[in-house]
């Protein structure tokens, strides 16, 4: 997806404010974008649960509970998905970084979340 799409698909999201902060935050800072990464929806659901897992078994005090709530109901509703393959891509901001799933089959969001920058960096 290009970043106008990106733009487009999440302007679509009306009722998901973390989609229209991500709007705000690509619109201010389009060199944050990143096109991204196609893979299987049980792939990436799994990479994600894990490394959510292994974060919070290792108890990183960095991450707030915001952040590790955000992380957990994305992977909820990526696992719940139908898609086949998804694309995961993002927007590096100074403060934030949002990961988007998209189904590739319908270019529809299916999840984002985000983390603050800092935290991001393995990711």
């Amino acid at each position: 997806m290009t970043q106008e799409q990106v733009l487009n698909g999440l302007q679509a999201e009306k009722d998901n404010s973390l989609a229209q902060e991500c709007v705000v935050a690509l619109q201010q800072n389009p060199e944050g974008f990143q096109k991204g990464i196609v893979q299987t929806r049980e792939f990436l659901a799994g990479l994600y649960a894990t490394r959510l897992r292994i974060n919070k078994s290792l108890k990183r005090s960095f991450f707030e509970n915001e952040e590790i709530s955000s992380w957990e109901e994305a992977i909820k509703q990526l696992s719940a998905s139908s898609a086949e393959e998804v694309l995961l891509n993002s927007v590096i901001t100074e403060e934030k970084a949002y990961l988007m799933f998209w189904d590739t089959a319908t270019n529809q969001l299916i999840t984002i979340f985000y983390l603050y920058r800092e935290n991001a960096q393995d990711l």
